[in-house]
């Protein structure tokens, strides 16, 4: 699987009786670096996701993965941080 250099995702998730869409989210990203590796391990790669078209709220987060680390920017407002040790 090699989709290039681009992605363009989209996430939902329910609020009462709405679904939103979220226009940048780091933590979808990362699990995406993650099915990536898993996909193809030992490859390193880097993609640059684009979301939060569709509801007129561009952003773009970067994405790599090399080994076993995965890695997302892009200029964002943190809302939480933390470390998964195996």
């Amino acid at each position: 699987f090699d989709a290039g250099g681009a992605v363009e995702a989209r996430f939902f998730f329910p609020t009462g009786a709405s679904i939103i869409e979220d226009p940048a989210t780091g933590s979808a990203c990362a699990n995406l670096g993650g099915w990536l590796a898993a996909m193809q391990p030992g490859k390193s790669l880097e993609r640059t996701v684009s979301q939060g078209e569709s509801i007129h709220r561009p952003s773009t987060l970067y994405l790599t993965v090399k080994a076993s680390q995965i890695f997302v920017g892009g200029i964002v407002i943190e809302l939480g941080r933390g470390t998964v040790n195996l």
